[in-house]
């Protein structure tokens, strides 16, 4: 009787292993990511701020770049787009793309013949790929002291936030992102501080206390970057060979810089609400 049961047990445990396996075979690793939704990113290093010199046609010029190393270690191929921007503080914006005469110095600079421009590099990253690349930016404004380097395309764009809505709620189809929700997330700080200081002020002319907000869970897509200070301090005269010092780095999302509304940032639609 204990060898037949062991065997019926048996039997039926393999019929589930063959149902799993199934099973697993139907659901695509396209399919299950979706329906978990993990959040993904590229591991990247970036390196510091730097000018090469190209000489050519009787003159020489001062071409700013940075290395930029990135690498998937997810389970899965993933988009890599990039978009790579230095913004000065004399009010100048420059794109990373072009600017191929200066590549041959920055490869002997750097000495890596095997370095590529940013620009080319778009495509599918497979799983554990690892690409090593240089935004190149140009010749950038001699007047400026500050700048601020942003790297786009290195983590999902969609993401799932708690949200705290001090205005309108969502509702009907109608997902609400604006100007009285604070997002729950330190990225988003510059963007929930206005927010507070306004509201808290609004409360206080009218005699009462910040009124508690309606907490929703919202899928979100978002424009997020990885933000990198720099200083260099002296004057326009031969300002190539001025240190540009590195003064920190950090997660942000398009348009949240300064407060206001989230920017760029849309909701998506509302997972889960509390109260």
């Amino acid at each position: 009787m204990k060898t037949l049961l062991n065997s019926r047990h048996a039997t039926a445990l393999g019929s589930l292993l063959l149902v799993a396996v199934f099973v697993a075979l139907a659901i695509t690793p396209a399919a299950a990511e979706k329906e978990s939704r993990k959040r993904w990113r590229f591991e990247h290093k970036a390196g510091p701020l730097r000018t090469v010199i190209v000489r050519g046609s009787g003159k020489a010029t001062a071409y700013h770049y940075m290395t930029i190393e990135v690498t998937n270690k997810t389970k899965f191929a993933r988009h890599w787009h990039p978009l790579v921007k230095a913004v000065t503080d004399t009010k100048k914006t420059y794109l990373a793309g072009g600017n191929s005469g200066a590549l041959s110095a920055i490869r002997k600079a750097e000495k890596n013949s095997a370095l590529k421009a940013i620009g080319t590099t778009a495509g599918k990253l497979k799983p554990g790929q690892t690409i090593k690349t240089v935004a190149i930016f140009g010749v950038l404004d001699p007047l400026y002291d500050r700048i601020n380097v942003q790297i786009f395309g290195l983590v999902d764009p969609i993401a799932t936030y708690k949200i705290e809505q001090y205005g309108d709620k969502s509702g009907d189809g109608n997902v609400v992102l604006g100007a009285n929700s604070v997002v729950v997330d330190s990225a988003y700080w510059d963007h929930n501080q206005a927010i507070l200081k306004r509201l808290k002020k609004a409360a206080k002319d009218a005699g009462g206390d910040l009124p508690r907000p309606a907490v929703e869970y919202q899928e979100v897509r978002e424009a997020r970057y990885w933000s990198m200070d720099f200083e260099r301090l002296g004057d326009e005269i031969r300002s190539e060979d001025d240190i540009i010092r590195a003064k920190g780095s950090g997660w942000l999302v398009k348009g949240t810089v300064g407060g206001g509304k989230p920017g760029d940032s849309k909701g998506l639609r509302v997972i889960s609400t509390e109260g």
